[in-house]
């Protein structure tokens, strides 16, 4: 007798190899995505706090900086951007940056 075609157990093998291939490739796929995300707002709260800084430096007339250093200051984001630091495309316009002095240290609070 001629032999065609696979065995149901040979069929059956198949799927769960195919399958567990189909879950690694899924939680590999999946990981790759969240790690993007994480880089993307990383990226998007270092330039809020470098526009922040420029925006300090560019006020010194109003002793914001001074001020900023003593008692801490909130900057919102559309702030930034209305002063052309930044594009509003870029990030959420209704964010603020707290700025704020621990041991001679700048510390930055996106919210």
């Amino acid at each position: 007798m001629n032999k065609k075609g696979f065995t149901l157990v040979e069929l059956l093998a198949s799927l769960a190899i195919m399958s567990i291939i189909a879950t690694v490739l899924t939680l590999n796929i999946t990981g790759i995505f969240k790690k993007k995300e994480q880089a993307l707002n990383e990226n998007r709260q270092n330039l809020i706090i470098t526009a922040a800084n420029v925006y300090l430096e560019l006020n010194q007339n109003t002793n914001l900086k001074e001020n900023c250093k003593l008692k801490g200051c909130t900057i919102s984001v559309s702030t930034l951007i209305k002063e052309g630091l930044l594009n509003e495309e870029d990030v959420n316009n209704s964010q603020v940056i707290n700025i704020y002095y621990e041991n001679n240290e700048q510390k930055y609070k996106i919210e």
